[in-house]
């Protein structure tokens, strides 16, 4: 019985390790996020900022934009931090987290 208990376990271990490799694998480690043409949303990118006391969605998109982002509008950067993170809301957000933020690109 001892035994059988044994090569479950190694069994069971072998095929998580597998399946973990076989996920980091396949993954470049980037989030990648297709606008849909019905959203009106601009050309944008998923980057993963942790979370500092006082920080708003506003100021760490701004911090983060390689472009001016001076052309999108508040409602729109609101929009596309929501569709990256559909669990959370703009204004309640928790220190030391990590939130993907919109770097939009030029059009």
């Amino acid at each position: 019985m001892e035994f059988l208990r044994r090569i479950s376990l190694i069994t069971f271990i072998i095929l998580v390790a597998v399946s973990i490799f076989q996920d980091l694998a396949q993954s470049d480690g980037t989030n990648t996020f297709s606008n849909n043409e019905k959203s009106n949303l601009p050309p944008f990118e998923a980057v993963p900022v942790k979370i500092n006391p006082g920080d708003t969605v506003l100021s760490i998109t701004e911090e983060i934009q390689t472009t001016s982002a001076n052309s999108v509008s508040v409602e729109n950067i609101l929009k596309a931090f929501e569709a990256l993170n559909p669990t959370a809301y703009a204004n309640e957000l928790h220190a030391h987290e990590i939130y993907y933020f919109p770097r939009f690109q030029p059009e």
